[in-house]
């Protein structure tokens, strides 16, 4: 199976990275560019005060110059974040979920009850409420739906990181079996995502034609490692270290040991920045 192109999931990597940012510290004006907004930067006025993610910030500006945030949601009942942004540059339409910040993100990643999405399919609680909240679900449907009847030909690419890995990995699988995008790709690359799903969510997951995930892990990162009992990880490995790359297909690593708590235990690896920094190191063809 070929692979995603590395340059790919270090741009993915630079959009979560700046979506922990956006919001806080820069917001862009309605379809403003990336390429707009970095042009009116300089030293003393940016807020950007993270030099990695103003770096992010600037590489996207040359390497996706068109690029724009569509739609960005802050939901406060839930604290979720995510956004919408369209690369004319690349073709693609991009969600882009938000990670763990706060206590209340914290909350939903340790809601380990499942829930049934149907038949014998079931997902983390805290991750399905944290998505379907507030009629998120179907609100993102809708503005992709709506992008898609101006951009036909354009992809749709999912991408989070942590509790947004999560999200984006549940989003991305129920988004492909919507009857709209039938004949439409869904891609999804996720960072330091932790398990979402049982045994036949794996099993229907790996179903979906037209679903693809590629999920970036970072040497010992302990997120990757929960939730541990009844929950299985999905998609093809990308899993960088300092000193490595390796890209595992079909599952082929020790699936229990690997990402168990025995093995993944570091909480500084679980960081974005680290992830982009790590990723840069490490070219494949």
């Amino acid at each position: 199976m070929p692979i995603i192109p590395h340059e790919q999931v270090c741009d993915f990597a630079k959009l979560t990275m700046l979506v922990y940012e956006y919001g806080n510290t820069f917001v862009l004006d309605n379809k403003s560019t990336v390429e707009s907004f970095v042009s009116s930067l300089n030293d003393n006025s940016h807020t950007i005060k993270n030099e990695s993610r103003l770096k992010a910030i600037q590489d996207l500006s040359t390497s996706s110059p068109h690029g724009y945030v569509h739609k960005f949601y802050s939901i406060d009942s839930t604290d979720l974040q995510v956004g919408i942004t369209v690369s004319k540059s690349h073709k693609r339409i991009t969600v882009v979920f938000r990670g763990s910040e706060s206590k209340s993100d914290w909350y939903y990643d340790l809601s380990v009850l499942k829930t049934q999405l149907h038949d014998n399919v079931y997902v983390h609680g805290g991750f399905h409420t944290q998505l379907h909240g507030e009629d998120m679900y179907k609100n993102l449907c809708e503005e992709i739906f709506e992008v898609m009847k101006e951009h036909n030909d354009y992809e749709v690419f999912i991408t989070g990181h942590s509790l947004g890995a999560a999200l984006s990995t549940l989003f991305g699988y129920e988004l492909s079996r919507e009857e709209k995008m039938k004949e439409s790709k869904v891609t999804i690359v996720s960072f330091a995502s932790p398990r979402v799903g049982n045994l036949e969510f794996r099993k229907s997951f790996d179903s979906q034609e037209n679903l693809i995930h590629y999920r970036v892990t970072n040497n010992r990162d302990a997120v990757t490692a929960i939730p541990m009992i009844f929950f299985h990880h999905v998609g093809i490995n990308i899993a960088v270290s300092e000193d490595e790359c390796k890209i595992y297909e079909n599952y082929s690593y020790n699936t229990w040991f690997r990402y168990s708590l025995f093995s993944c235990f570091s909480i500084s690896d679980h960081n974005i920045d680290l992830y982009h920094e790590r990723l840069l190191k490490h070219k494949w063809d």
